[in-house]
């Protein structure tokens, strides 16, 4: 009987124990439940591109947004890779993304672009973070097409301006300052005829200074807007400016050649041009350099523009190099499809490197391959 009291007692507190168990499964299925409507919640109100990756190359979960951005359902965004979408150009620099993230890097500001229904892309701005215990990306990204179209057009209307106030200077102030050196010459030939050597003399200085001041702003007429890049190209008028650098600043400034591809789209050149403009003034004014040296070539089969000097050298610090021509310079490489590097010497001064696509060339699985001689 005693025997038979314990049996029961211990059937009873199992029950018990399997009750409480059951309660509390119920309990966290329950909070689970609410959890997700809450993820549902907080997925389908941001007005920001939510989603939820893999690491092997799918999304798992997106919010609608998704779809309104790039005119696909949510379901034909999830059935294939992402790397699909992604501008051909952009698949390299995403997969490194992807490798870093794996890494337990976190992504911040990074950007690519995602093609639309329609055939255009939209630039998308990326924050990222791996969960390590999931194995997948959590991210947000931004749609920034609008402001990436008027960052554009707010560097094209000052290149605008640059070309016009070069045209003026050129054409305007240069003219006038000759035709007053002209007038000084004039007035210095009667007055050696009056016998007035010593106002002569003033005048004949005169028109030398005059002369002078034509060609500081003749070159600053082209440093202003390189007025003979459609009819020179590129390589002329990097020679043009290393010549300026030289006569104006005292500061040895030498280009090396070595480019059998011949033009490129002019709007290119242009930005090129504005590349290698900032670089030297910037190894000028702020690296105090002495010595400058401009290269453009090609490195496999991509160009390669390269500005090294020997001034103090770019900061090692994260952010050193966030000014706005930095920020210009990087932009201007973007949009004719290239990648900018600005790195510190190993002995002195500062490599900045712009790689960039030849017309024709059509390999993009490779990563930008940077100018790595820094002695």
């Amino acid at each position: 009987m005693a025997q038979e009291q314990t049996t029961g007692a211990g059937l009873t507190k199992e029950l018990v124990a399997l009750r409480q168990e059951n309660e509390h499964l119920k309990l966290m299925s329950a909070r689970m439940e609410q959890a997700e409507k809450e993820y549902a919640r907080f997925f389908g109100q941001s007005l920001e591109l939510l989603c939820v990756a893999g690491l092997d190359g799918y999304f798992k979960r997106m919010n609608p947004p998704w779809a309104t951005q790039l005119g696909r359902s949510l379901e034909e965004l999830a059935v294939r890779p992402f790397l699909d979408f992604i501008h051909p150009d952009d698949q390299q620099a995403t997969l490194a993304q992807m490798d870093a993230l794996s890494k337990g890097s976190e992504t911040i500001l990074f950007e690519n672009r995602y093609r639309h229904k329609n055939g255009s892309y939209r630039w998308l701005r990326w924050n990222a973070r791996l969960v390590p215990e999931s194995q997948r990306i959590f991210a947000s990204a931004r749609d920034v097409t609008g402001q990436k179209r008027l960052e554009r057009e707010i560097l094209e209307i000052a290149d605008q301006e640059k070309d016009r106030l070069g045209r003026e200077l050129h054409d305007g102030m240069c003219q006038t300052l000759a035709g007053i050196a002209a007038l000084s010459s004039t007035l210095a030939i009667r007055l050696d005829r009056d016998s007035d050597s010593a106002a002569s003399a003033d005048a004949r200085e005169i028109s030398i200074l005059l002369n002078e001041a034509i060609v500081e702003t003749r070159n600053l007429a082209h440093s202003l807007g390189p007025l003979a890049l459609h009819a020179v190209g590129l390589e002329a008028l990097l020679q043009t400016l290393a010549l300026n650098i030289n006569d104006r600043f005292s500061v040895s400034c030498t280009l090396a050649c070595d480019w059998p591809i011949g033009r490129l789209h002019h709007d290119a050149e242009a930005h090129l041009y504005r590349i290698a403009q900032e670089a030297v003034n910037n190894a000028m004014v702020h690296g105090c350099a002495q010595r400058i040296e401009i290269s453009l070539g090609i490195k496999g089969e991509k160009g390669l523009l390269c500005i090294r000097d020997d001034g103090v050298g770019v900061s090692e610090e994260a952010g050193a190099a966030d000014g706005v021509g930095m920020h210009t310079m990087a932009y201007r490489s973007r949009i004719i499809g290239g990648s900018l590097a600005v790195r510190r010497r190993s002995l002195r001064g500062t490599v900045v490197s712009c790689v960039f696509p030849i017309p024709g060339t059509h390999h993009r699985d490779e990563d930008p391959d940077h100018e790595h001689d820094d002695s």
